[in-house]
């Protein structure tokens, strides 16, 4: 287990590139941590169909909740299996999925220069009306992490959730851009001009917990309080560490431990 996160990590911070860099291969399956899952097929409203992995939570710990996990700008689903695995042990009932294009999911036009594509939100909205029909429990979420953050506030302007954990918020992909460009004299490529964080975020109430690490440049702390700020039910945790460190930075024991207790205590909250 500690070689396969070790791997996992490793793979994540070399393909966190701001772009566009999809992985048509899986590099595991959920068989090969043990985990109990069902594999789907999820139709979006403009015809194409998307791989989905859901994985069964520990019966003896079942939070009768259902996580959906929306990744960032590279790699596809089985990246994140290892975070999946923490999930379903401490009783989340996980969805995976792997946008157009990422994957086993139909194949989709990429331009690798674009930061994101606005059908990647077309594509959750999808899996969330999919989730809620499907699985029975009582609460519906979204952990969202870099770009797809901008996917969960895209498409909670169509659909509802009950909760939403994120890190690294994408506030304004223009300003990402400029960084890009500044950083490694890149020209990255937004699909529009017309994404405004306010009001996308006028239009969700649920709850809402943002990790943020202190040393992120580019998707920074001070980003996500802002957002936290707009409305009620949000709240800022900050860790010591870079862009989706999270997971690894607030580990004690186990993998993650710390993160989940967070999570667990937010969604317990209210």
């Amino acid at each position: 287990m500690k070689k396969t996160t070790a791997l996992l990590l490793f793979l994540i911070s070399m393909t966190n590139c701001w772009a566009l860099k999809p992985d048509k291969n899986y590099i595991s399956k959920p068989e090969d941590l043990q985990l109990s899952y069902k594999e789907q097929q999820i139709s979006t409203k403009d015809g194409l169909n998307l791989l989905s992995w859901t994985i069964a939570p520990d019966k003896t710990a079942d939070k009768k909740t259902t996580v959906i996990l929306t990744y960032g700008d590279s790699g596809n689903m089985s990246y994140w299996l290892n975070q999946a695995w923490v999930l379903s042990n401490s009783g989340y009932t996980v969805v995976l999925f792997d946008y157009r294009g990422f994957g086993h999911s139909d194949a989709f036009d990429i331009n690798n220069d674009y930061l994101y594509y606005n059908e990647f939100a077309t594509d959750l909205e999808a899996v969330i009306q999919w989730t809620k029909t499907a699985i029975k429990n009582p609460k519906t979420g979204i952990w969202a992490l870099s770009m797809g953050t901008i996917m969960t506030n895209m498409a909670l302007q169509h659909q509802k959730v009950d909760f939403v954990i994120a890190e690294g918020l994408v506030y304004d992909p223009a300003v990402i851009a400029q960084k890009i460009k500044a950083l490694k004299n890149k020209t990255i490529i937004l699909p529009d001009n017309r994404f405004d964080i306010q009001k996308l975020s006028a239009k969700i109430d649920c709850q809402y917990l943002l990790f943020a690490g202190t040393q992120d440049k580019m998707t920074t702390a001070e980003d996500s309080k802002k957002f936290v700020q707009m409305a009620p039910k949000r709240k800022l945790s900050e860790f010591d560490g870079n862009h989706l460190e999270g997971f690894s930075k607030l580990t004690k024991e186990q993998f993650g431990d710390l993160y989940i207790l967070q999570m667990d205590a937010f969604l317990n909250g209210y």
